[in-house]
């Protein structure tokens, strides 16, 4: 917004320096992007942010740097004395309101006889350095009013008026209007209107239209002065396509105390530049002047918010340069929110402006203190968790993914997961996000589906993000960290190998390497049913015996409802759970001294046990020799009976304090077959 230095210095008791001017209002708050000089005046090009409305005006301005240089200001005595002032309701002009709700108040005012011409010098040169073209003397007045005073106003000819009334109704569907631009618009009943007995004679808040005019030949003139709904202007705005000064103030909101005001002003300045009289009474038709509002500020809290110590004497005087009429009662202060200052409501907003008049420039810099937090522990382990495991994935060939936070209701059915406790969007914006995801499965398949139906021939995704889930006994939702990965594709050969597709088991030497270098301890992998998993191709990852994640193949029918056609491999982990066991220290481990020793075992046992409780029993035998226990072979079919199953493991046996000698390693294998055969049933081959 424009800002005339001249105009501004008739608001102020002394007189200031332009630069130093610029320098109050810029550590005020108030931006002053550039600054030009236009026919010897010294104009600011300021950016008011959309919560000071108060400062569309050069009083408002005027305010601001009163309060920040402790100059006093002065007022025009028109205003001075009819500020928070309301008229009769029963004046000369007939006003009627159909819609209270879009148009709370309307001030009307006739002036007859008034003599149409050019404006004055000052007047013109003004309106110049606002940026705004003279139309004659009766326009520009209405226009140096919403300048100097942040009101916008209108002048009809009041002879021009069918019946010489003023409706404030909502525009008829069919009806139109050419606007004094000279441009037909087409209205409807979402549009506030100003009417006379017969049509729309301007659109509310916006723009006069070209038939009731103030042309050369008009005598009698109707002064408006109004406020609109700043959400009904606004609408009209973007749906007309058409802004004015006017409706940039009342989309931002205009000072009630100020409409009966500025039109007495604008009354006098008529008076001063074309003569005329005011005809009758003032009609002034709505609401009456709002209570102005209290708010307390607790003393403590300007200490808390700021970090800094400001006396009581001084927050005092800060409020008294703001108009606020301070009172302090014991450790509080109460003060009276001036009509023109809309956005002081809490407590929260007087301790802004306090830092605002008190100076940003006089807070000392320094570094916060602070004492870490168990959370706070929590949380940086937990990073750098997720960071391990992003240098394991991405070592092994896999790549990190992002996906959306929310997901849509029909995904999570997809999966077979339970309905209750989702986090669900009061007002989604459509039905592809109305749930905040509970887990990363359904975004997973989704990215898998999108690659596949692009011909992407090899994937192996993971994602660390985000799930959610309603906590009923804490009325919130719970934010947990998740690990899910994803692969399906062809693995291309080489010279050793042929090309194939991937598999159960790259899935599940993928989470073995992770849990490995994760330096998790503990750590079980049990074979687990899921309503999303094939069956005995489902594993659950358990941790002191809770489950922290699950992965397998996913279902046939799973698969086809995201419209994926071949087999596909998931995983889900939760971070918080697995953290309880990883150990992300590297400690280095010296190279062994003593040679290990190789024995081969191959077993037939029943196909329902897993390979975890063969590990076990081995290890439990081996008293700590044993070092590694690797599967070579897995054999069902012919000569083998239904049922069963053949496997055969390579043994590694090593000490780290002695050479074993062959004695030795015969009577611990032989002792690992026989408990095999005894606690598992296996039979030795």
């Amino acid at each position: 917004m424009r800002i005339s230095f001249d105009w501004l210095k008739d608001f102020m008791e002394r007189k200031i320096d332009a630069t130093k001017a610029q320098s109050f209002l810029t550590m005020a708050g108030l931006e002053i992007t550039s600054m030009a000089d236009i026919e010897g005046d010294h104009v600011m090009e300021i950016e008011i942010t959309p919560n000071r409305p108060d400062c569309l005006s050069i009083l408002g301005i005027a305010r601001e740097l009163s309060a920040v240089s402790g100059i006093s200001i002065k007022l025009p005595e028109s205003i001075r004395k009819n500020f928070m002032k309301k008229g009769n309701a029963r004046g000369s002009v007939r006003i009627e309101i159909l819609d209270k709700h879009a148009c709370s108040r309307y001030v009307g005012c006739i002036m007859k006889n008034v003599k149409i011409g050019p404006s004055p010098k000052w007047l013109t040169q003004r309106l110049n350095a606002m940026g705004a073209r003279s139309v004659n003397n009766i326009v520009d007045i209405t226009n140096y009013a919403l300048f100097e005073l942040g009101q916008p106003l209108h002048a009809f000819d009041l002879d021009k008026l069918e019946e010489k009334r003023i409706i404030v109704r909502r525009a008829k569907k069919g009806e139109s209007i050419v606007t004094i631009d000279g441009i037909t618009r087409v209205l409807d009943p979402n549009i506030l209107v100003i009417a006379d007995a017969l049509r729309p004679v301007a659109i509310a808040g916006i723009m006069g239209g070209k038939d009731t005019e103030i042309t050369a030949s008009t005598k009698n003139v109707l002064i408006e002065s109004a406020c609109f709904n700043p959400v009904v202007t606004r609408k009209a705005c973007r749906q007309l396509g058409l802004a004015s000064e006017s409706s940039y103030r009342f989309e931002r909101g205009v000072d009630q105390a100020m409409i009966f005001a500025s039109s007495i002003r604008a009354q006098e300045l008529i008076k001063e530049t074309a003569g005329g009289k005011v005809a009758g009474k003032m009609s002034d038709i709505g609401i009456g002047i709002e209570k102005e509002k209290e708010i307390s500020l607790s003393l403590s809290e300007v200490a808390r918010i700021l970090g800094i110590d400001i006396s009581p004497e001084k927050i005092k005087d800060i409020f008294k340069k703001l108009n606020l009429n301070p009172v302090k009662k014991k450790d509080k202060i109460f003060v009276t929110v001036p009509s023109y200052r809309q956005d002081l409501g809490k407590d929260i907003d007087l301790i802004e402006e306090i830092a605002r008049l008190y100076g940003y420039d006089k807070v000392p810099s320094r570094l916060p203190f602070f004492t870490p937090q168990k959370t706070y522990q929590l949380e940086k382990k937990t990073l750098s968790l997720e960071n391990e495991i992003r240098h394991i994935l991405c070592g092994m060939g896999l790549n990190e993914i992002m996906t959306y936070s929310l997901t849509s209701r029909n995904s999570i059915e997809h999966l077979g997961f339970s309905m209750e406790n989702l986090v669900s969007l009061k007002n989604p914006m459509s039905s592809q996000q109305e749930i905040m995801r509970p887990s990363l499965l359904s975004e997973m398949l989704g990215v898998l589906n999108w690659n596949l139906n692009r011909k992407n021939t090899l994937l192996q995704l993971f994602e660390l993000n985000k799930v959610y889930v309603m906590n009923k006994a804490a009325g919130q939702a719970d934010e947990v960290m998740h690990l899910s990965i994803g692969i399906c594709g062809n693995k291309p050969g080489n010279w050793k190998e042929k090309s194939r597709d991937l598999d159960f088991f790259d899935l599940k030497g993928i989470i073995e390497i992770l849990i490995e270098h994760l330096g998790a301890h503990d750590c079980r992998i049990e074979k687990i049913d899921s309503p999303s998993l094939r069956e005995n191709m489902a594993l659950a990852i358990n941790v002191h015996g809770k489950t922290c994640g699950i992965f397998g193949e996913v279902k046939e029918e799973v698969a086809r409802r995201f419209d994926i056609k071949r087999k596909v491999y998931i995983a889900e982990i939760s971070l918080d759970d697995l953290l309880i066991c990883v150990n992300l220290k590297k400690i280095f481990t010296t190279l062994p001294k003593y040679p290990s020793v190789k024995r081969d075992i191959a077993i037939l046992l029943d196909d329902t046990i897993n390979a975890s409780n063969i590990y076990d029993v081995i290890k439990e035998e081996a008293r700590g020799l044993v070092r590694s226990v690797d599967v070579f072979d897995l054999y069902k079919g012919q000569q083998i009976q239904e049922g069963k199953k053949s496997l055969a493991y390579t043994i590694e046996y090593r000490s780290d304090e002695r050479t074993l000698n062959d004695k030795e390693v015969n009577d611990l294998h032989k002792k690992v077959q026989d408990a095999l055969m005894k606690r598992l049933g296996a039979q030795i081959r």
